[in-house]
This record gives C-alpha cells, sequence and structure tokens, in this order.
C-alpha cells in the first residue's frame, strides 16, 4: 500500500460536504439566489434521511457475544445520503472538487455518518489475506455494502451468494421488514433464507442492484492524505482530514458473473470491477464524517480522468481502460438480448434477461436510482466462527415491531408475533430452553441466525418483542402502568432501554412520527387511553 501526504488544503466547493441537512439546504438556496443572474445553478442531488442515532449493535457470531467497546468504538450510524450528476472543475487532478450537474460525466455518492469515522481495515475477507486489522486506519472503521438499482427494476440484478452481507439479508435484524414495494416477499426473516436456491422463497438474491460499493479493506491498494491534522499521525484518518483511497471498491453485481452472464470483455467475461478512487473527509465543526465516490457515468468521463485531450475509447465492456456505468449497462443489454442458449433455461438468468430491452441512456441519470444499504463495524478480536461484521444501521430503515412490512404498527403485527410463539415454542428447531409452556423462545444462535420477531435482539422471543404504540412496559397493552415507563423513556431513553431488556423507546414513544422522542409526544400519549387499538 501506497501512502502519500499531500499538502494540498481542499477547496470549498458547491457539494457542502460534511453540512447537516438543515444548513446545506440554507446554503444551496443562497447560493441559488446569488448566482442566478450570473450563471445556471448545478443541479441538487436526489437526497435520502435516516434518523440520527439509530445505530444498534447486531452480531452475526455464533454466540452474539464477540467484542466491542461501544465507548471507545463508535458504531457507524448513517444520517443521509445524496446521489447525482457530478462535474468536477479539472477531474484530473481532483475529482471531488466540482459541482453537482445534471449534465456532468460524472456521478457522485455522499453518505453522512455522524463523528468521525476510518475507512475499513483489512478482515481476511474471502481469505485474500492472512491480516486481520479492521482497526488499521482508527478506531471507528466502516465495513458494509452500499446497493444501486440503476435501472429501478428490482427484477433486474441482485446477489446470487452472500446475500446475508447485503440489506435484505440484513434488514430484518433492525426488528422489522422493510416496507418498499421493490423489497416485499425478499428480505429475510432468519437465516433460513441463506439456502443457496434462487428458486426457493423469500427471493432474497433479488435485491435489483446492478452495482454496488464494497467497504472491505481488502480492496484498498493506495491511499493519498490529502489534507492532514497538524501533528497528526499520517496512518490513521483524522479530525479534518481528508484522504482519497483508491482500489477495487465498486463492483457490478456478481450475479452477472454466473455463468459468463455478461461476455462483451472476453478477458473478464461478466466482471466489471474498475480501479476507483473513495474519499473520506471529516467536518470538525459538524462532526460529521462524509464517504464519497465520484465515478465516470459515461467513457468520456473516464477519458477526462486522464486528461481534458485524452481521446475517447469505445465501450467494450471491459474494466481495465476507460470504464463508465455506461459501458457496463452497454454490457449487460448486449449479453441479455445475444445470450449463451446453454444459459437461457437457467432461473438465475432472469437477472439479466429484462436488460434485453431496455435503453441504456434512460437509466443515466443517478437521481432516479435507488439505494439500499447496510454498514457496521468489526470485532476487536477474530472470531472462532469466522463472523466479521457487527451491523449497526441500514437504509432503508424497516419499522421495529412491523412484522408484515406494511409501514405500519397494528394489531396485526401483535397476531404474527403471538402466533409464531404459539408454532415455535418448545420446538427443538427453534427454541433451546425445550420448554413449550412458557411463551418464550430462546432462539438458537440467535445472532448468526437471527430472527425478524426478536425486536430488541436479545436472542429470546416473548411477548415484549410486541410493539404496541405507547405500550411502554412491554405487556402488550396501554395501562396507567405505562405512565412512568414513558416518563422514564423520555428524560432518560438509555436507561430505559437497559432497564426494558434493550427494548427501542423511539419505537415504542415517538407518537407523533417526527423521529424523535420528547414532549412533544405527551399529547399522543394521552390520546392513546382515549383510543386504543
Amino acid at each position: 500500500m501506497k501512502v502519500n501526504r499531500i499538502s494540498r488544503i481542499p477547496l470549498q466547493v458547491a457539494a457542502t460536504a460534511g453540512l447537516n441537512s438543515q444548513v446545506k439546504r440554507s446554503l444551496c438556496v443562497a447560493l441559488a439566489c446569488c448566482l442566478v443572474c450570473c450563471c445556471p445553478v448545478a443541479a441538487q442531488p436526489a437526497d435520502f434521511l435516516d434518523p440520527e442515532g439509530d445505530a444498534v449493535i447486531r452480531r452475526t457470531d455464533d454466540d452474539g457475544d464477540g467484542a466491542i467497546n461501544p465507548q471507545t468504538q463508535r458504531l457507524p450510524d448513517v444520517i443521509e445520503m445524496r446521489i447525482g450528476g457530478f462535474a468536477p472543475a479539472a477531474p484530473e487532478v481532483d475529482s471531488y472538487i466540482g459541482v453537482w450537474d445534471a449534465g456532468g460525466d460524472f456521478f457522485r455518492l455522499d453518505m453522512m455518518f455522524t463523528g468521525l469515522i476510518n475507512p475499513p481495515g483489512p478482515l481476511n475477507w474471502d481469505d485474500q489475506s492472512p491480516v486481520y486489522a479492521p482497526f488499521l486506519y482508527g478506531p471507528h472503521p466502516v465495513f458494509g455494502f452500499v446497493e444501486l438499482d440503476m435501472d429501478a427494476d428490482e427484477n433486474t440484478g441482485g446477489e446470487l451468494e452472500a446475500c446475508e452481507y447485503r440489506y435484505l439479508g440484513a434488514a430484518a435484524r433492525f426488528g422489522g421488514l422493510p416496507s418498499e414495494d421493490r423489497f416485499a416477499g425478499r428480505a429475510a426473516a432468519d437465516a433460513s433464507a441463506f439456502d443457496g436456491s434462487f428458486t426457493t422463497p423469500p427471493q432474497v438474491e433479488r435485491s435489483g442492484e446492478e452495482f454496488h460499493l464494497a467497504f472491505i479493506g481488502e480492496m484498498i491498494e493506495e491511499i493519498d492524505v490529502i489534507h492532514e491534522k497538524p501533528g497528526g499521525d499520517p496512518a490513521i484518518f483524522e479530525e479534518g482530514e481528508r484522504w482519497q483511497i483508491g482500489g477495487y471498491l465498486f463492483h457490478r453485481a456478481h450475479a452477472f458473473e454466473y455463468q459468463d452472464f455478461a461476455f462483451t470483455c472476453v478477458e473478464k467475461p461478466g466482471i466489471y470491477e474498475p480501479w476507483v478512487i473513495m474519499q473520506f473527509e471529516h467536518d470538525p465543526t459538524q462532526d460529521l464524517t462524509t464517504v464519497s465516490l465520484v465515478y465516470p457515468l459515461t467513457n468520456e468521463g473516464s477519458a477526462a480522468l486522464i486528461g481534458p485531450s485524452e481521446p475517447v475509447e469505445d465501450n467494450d465492456g471491459c474494466d481495465y481502460n476507460q470504464n463508465s456505468v455506461e459501458e457496463a449497462l452497454d454490457d449487460l443489454k448486449f449479453s441479455a438480448a445475444n445470450p449463451d442458449p446453454a444459459n437461457e433455461g437457467l432461473p438465475e438468468f432472469i437477472l439479466i434477461v429484462g436488460w434485453a430491452t431496455k435503453t441504456v441512456v434512460d437509466h443515466l441519470d443517478p437521481t432516479t436510482w435507488r439505494v439500499a444499504g447496510v454498514v457496521g463495524t468489526a470485532y476487536g478480536t477474530v472470531q472462532p466462527d469466522g463472523a466479521r461484521f457487527i451491523w449497526t444501521d441500514v437504509y432503508a430503515n424497516p419499522r421495529v415491531g412491523d412484522f408484515n412490512g406494511d409501514d405500519e404498527l397494528s394489531p396485526n403485527d401483535v397476531v404474527l408475533l403471538n402466533s409464531f410463539i404459539a408454532l415455535a415454542d418448545g420446538d427443538p428447531l427453534y427454541d433451546d430452553d425445550g420448554n413449550g409452556a412458557n411463551g418464550s423462545i430462546d432462539w438458537h444462535n440467535y445472532a448468526e441466525n437471527f430472527c425478524l420477531f426478536d425486536t430488541n435482539y436479545d436472542g429470546f422471543v416473548d411477548a415484549s418483542d410486541a410493539v404496541v404504540p405507547g405500550d411502554m412496559d412491554l405487556n402488550q397493552m396501554l395501562d396507567i402502568d405505562d405512565v412512568d415507563d414513558f416518563v422514564l423513556a423520555v428524560l432518560d431513553p438509555d436507561v430505559y432501554r437497559d432497564t426494558h431488556n434493550g427494548a427501542d423507546p423511539l419505537a415504542r414513544g415517538d407518537l407523533n412520527d417526527d423521529g424523535n422522542l420528547n414532549g412533544l409526544d405527551i399529547a399522543g400519549f394521552a390520546d392513546l387511553f382515549m383510543t386504543p387499538w
């Protein structure tokens, strides 16, 4: 790995990386007013907001006790993502200095995290390296995958292997099923979904992604330190720093590699993993870390990365010369329209066949792409079972206690939970306590196997896992006994969580759906006594 120190302080640009949403919008309005008379206003990106403070520990090791210290190891908490066309001022110098522009030859994806977040160190991923050093670049690394559905079609694209590491495989760990139509019937409710069969429900393999961004340390091969903290450690990403990380971090969906479904590039049939540069930038004023990817939409953009007079290469489906989103999608379209007859009968071929009739240029507007992702941190030590990830946040967020994916909390969800308990209580396939009459399921290897109904992720599924609005004492009823618990949840949510089996106070007590639990929810709490379920 090469580490360079470059004494170049980044320009402040229209991207406003690192600012929170309210400040960013105010600046954008002000800039628009100032510039309207002298130049066109740059198109703004699509914006996806995620609640701040919703990061939780979701271990994946056998016993659910792998080492982590949340006092010293920050849990990655995504609060915003934005994506749109981008026009770097001088891409051959620094592709991250520029403006959002719908006509740009690049797209930009920004992910904002609370606090200082470090690049991911190696995890001995796929046995590529014997090194396990997740904290190589600092104590707060981020790991995970962000998926881009570029044609807004959940039936084209996905992941045939390692589905448990993707959004559809991890979302239920956060206490509910995703509610968007594109996820219906596809999210894993427990680990039995990962059966290696494409034909069995749920269709966890069929996420619709065309590309994903991988936060995996082994894929980092080069680091440029653009701005170093005065007196800091050049090997650690610290407050106020900006790093650019080069490597193979952006991949076309691996499902397209199956049986060489995509094959224009004969040297690498199906594989499209271009070298990219990802940026980490920490804003000490807002205490936010923005992780960004700028990548060519077209080969014109790829040529511009080399120089302004560089000839543009034709699309050839190869990621090792000029490469772009358009080239990768052209390859999919060609391959879908000209399939190997031996592949057409395979059930997996459905992941690509839809591209045969699509028009690639219709899918080069990044603001129309659909985003999903799961992020987390790593264990302090190597786990005996090989588990690597502790998930902490997902986008889009499922609603805790929503077991049917309708984005509502209703008696139907309670019925589903209680029916499941009645069915599985005492069943040795699910319940380790062997007692079929205690109304509690001791879920076998709960962190590795997980269960949708275990909303507090304590390894036990019981009546307290139901989420009834206003039910703060976890008995599936709203009554006067909930008042003291509601007050505690408002005044000290951490103590409430610690004294109520890890129950999420926000899920039960945010009664005006504003993403906060505070005095504004008191009126809603009082109303529930008048109009209960």
